[in-house]
């Protein structure tokens, strides 16, 4: 009697990893750790040519060729780490330098109390400036020096001022601010339009069931759902995977761990 083969009853867990290509290349630049992966799920669908004999009886298939094949994935992380926000938006993840710049003006036109103002915004810095000096900050009108707490308050982190209702300043009225701003470092998250491309790494660590690796060689990264920025339950990064052949090799390479001699 043959040997029968023991069953491989898994519960899946694992790691997910993901690198980037180098500029110009379909190389992967070093890969990294995505974070917590509460989802991680392949989809393969194909599609046939079937043939039928209709020499007699009932037409019966008695071929069938594949013409195409689409493989796909998708996964969810909870890491909410600007690399994986920039995955989302189809984006760029970097480290701004912010260098300290000096005290000057800035005049905001026919204000309305209740308002929040924005500092430094400008066409080649639309998001304005951060870290702001709030210990040397001041705010006047009409050539008057208004009072901290009581006419504006302000957020020195998010480079803000906000007008206070009841204050001295009504509808209408302009101010300016005098403010500078101090060297700092912060993570930034630029979007753009064209998906990430890079290779994708699946390392398991079943708690039941062999261990096989998953390389997939070309992936597409694109967003899929809802990234709810304000709510009762865990953010969510929701992302789809389209898997492409490569140029040489295959698309999707599963392999165990090695049994040494």
């Amino acid at each position: 009697m043959a040997q029968q083969e023991s069953q491989n009853y898994t519960l899946g867990r694992g790691k997910v990893s993901f690198s980037r290509f180098k500029p110009g290349t379909r190389k992967p630049a070093g890969f990294i750790y995505i974070g917590n992966t509460p989802e991680f799920s392949l989809t393969i669908e194909s599609e046939n040519l079937d043939h039928f004999s209709s020499d007699e009886g009932i037409r019966e298939k008695d071929d069938s060729v594949p013409l195409e094949v689409t493989r796909t994935g998708s996964l969810t992380t909870d890491s909410i780490r600007p690399e994986n926000v920039s995955y989302f938006f189809f984006g760029t993840k970097d480290t701004v330098v912010q260098v300290p710049v000096p005290a000057q003006d800035e005049t905001f036109t026919d204000v309305e109390p209740g308002a929040q103002f924005k500092l430094g915004v400008t066409d080649t810095n639309p998001a304005g400036y951060f870290g702001i000096d709030a210990a040397t900050l001041t705010v006047t009108s009409g050539g008057t020096e208004l009072d901290l707490g009581t006419d504006y308050t302000v957020n020195a982190n998010l480079g803000t001022i906000t007008v206070l209702e009841g204050g001295s300043v009504v509808k209408g009225d302009d101010i300016t601010v005098n403010f500078a701003v101090l060297g700092s470092t912060r993570s930034r998250v630029i979007s753009g339009s064209t998906p990430i491309e890079g290779a994708m790494l699946y390392e398991a660590k079943n708690p039941k069931g062999e261990n096989f690796h998953y390389y997939l060689p070309y992936v597409k990264i694109t967003p899929n759902g809802d990234f709810n920025l304000k709510g009762d339950e865990w953010q969510t990064l929701p992302l789809s995977l389209e898997i492409l052949k490569p140029e040489v090799g295959e698309a999707i390479l599963m392999n165990g761990d090695p049994v040494f001699n």
